[in-house]
């Protein structure tokens, strides 16, 4: 093993060294051409082992969402004996969903991802679409009357709403909250913090970035559950800003005024908690406990118990002093969307008079020169 690979744990001590031979190329792509999928040797890359197949497009199919979408598959070696196979679903409109599964035989790869057919990685929500991609897992029951059982793990979300551009991204490890980025297409909008945080206590607030805004959606759960519940608070997440944006600022705070004050007391409980500890720590010198009671055992074990526990968690809350909410003035999310003003009216210039003219038939007087005498 090598130093690098010492450093790194280990990782890429099993990852095959040489480039993929032709020999290598005709075994693996053999289940694929029967299936009428030829390999684009142009767009592999043979060094890093990785063979990417031609696109088929879907344009004549029924499904509307599906209408000129193109399929590629990749298929790719990361360890000895193992295969990683990617499908990769691209709408016109530009949003992508991926489906992948790891296993040995890439045959099985194939007809694993097959059992799940492109319509399911995409959800329509009255205008809206929304792109999910999942890693597939081989269920206990391998077989069941010819076609493989398959587990669907949501990794991904992807939707654009009224000029945004939402990406949820699902936590590797579990017990952590998923990612959702709002990305904006242009310069110019302005959101709340709280603009997510007041669907529920699943959502929290969102945090300026340098694409956009930042939010986490925190749901429990195991899988395949989880991957359920995400989904739902995904489209639940579409609907509401679909919903919000289509007004302006001032009616999303008029209807929503409740929920965004209980946003805000949220958001203060964690540091309610420490002034609550600071103050009852301080009222503890008035009272008189006897030194041999388990009550002062209990006071004197706190502080640590509850650093411990602070430090413990996956999550931790920030401790900070939410904004109260207000009424924004704005008349749009972005400016572009403000309806257009009409330029001022200049006021009417004040007529000025003008001498009137001589007939045209009316004698003039002669001018008469004198001579200085």
């Amino acid at each position: 093993m090598s130093l690098a690979n010492l450093l790194n744990g280990g990782a890429g001590y099993d990852r095959p060294t040489h480039p993929l031979t032709h020999h290598e190329i005709l075994g693996l792509v053999a289940p694929f051409s029967r299936r009428d999928r030829h390999v684009d040797l142009a767009a592999s890359d043979r060094l890093n082992r990785r063979l990417v197949f031609k696109p088929i497009e879907h344009s004549g199919d029924d499904d509307a969402v599906l209408t000129e979408a193109r399929e590629t598959f990749e298929l790719e070696n990361p360890r000895i004996g193992t295969y990683r196979l990617t499908r990769t679903l691209t709408l016109r409109s530009g949003l992508h969903a991926t489906l992948t599964t790891e296993g040995a035989d890439p045959g099985e790869l194939l007809a694993r991802i097959e059992t799940v057919p492109p319509q399911r990685q995409f959800r329509c929500d009255g205008a809206s679409v929304i792109a999910q991609s999942y890693r597939l897992f081989p269920s206990d029951s391998a077989w069941s009357r010819g076609a493989p059982q398959v587990r669907m793990e949501l990794t991904r979300g992807e939707a654009e709403v009224e000029g945004l551009t939402l990406i949820l991204h699902a936590a590797n490890v579990k017990g952590y909250p998923a990612d959702i980025d709002l990305v904006p297409k242009s310069s110019g909008f302005e959101l709340p913090e709280d603009l997510l945080a007041v669907i529920g206590w699943a959502w929290g607030p969102l945090r300026k970035t340098q694409l956009g805004w930042s939010g986490k959606l925190k749901l429990r759960g195991s899988e395949p559950h989880l991957s359920e519940k995400i989904e739902a608070g995904l489209q639940r997440t579409v609907a509401h800003l679909k919903q919000t944006l289509a007004h302006p600022p001032a009616v999303f705070h008029d209807t929503l005024r409740r929920a965004r004050w209980w946003v805000t007391f949220r958001r203060a409980l964690p540091l309610l908690f420490f002034a609550l500890l600071i103050a009852g720590a301080a009222g503890l010198t008035f009272v008189e406990i006897p030194k041999d009671s388990m009550v002062n055992l209990l006071i004197m074990g706190a502080p640590p118990l509850l650093l411990f526990a602070a430090f413990g968690m996956r999550d931790t809350p920030p401790l900070e002093i939410p904004p109260l909410p207000r009424r924004s003035k704005a008349a749009a999310w972005m400016p572009s969307q403000a309806p257009p003003t009409a330029p001022p009216v200049a006021a009417p210039a004040a007529a000025v008079p003008t001498p009137n003219p001589a007939p045209e038939n009316q004698p003039t007087e002669p001018k008469v020169m004198l001579d200085a005498q």
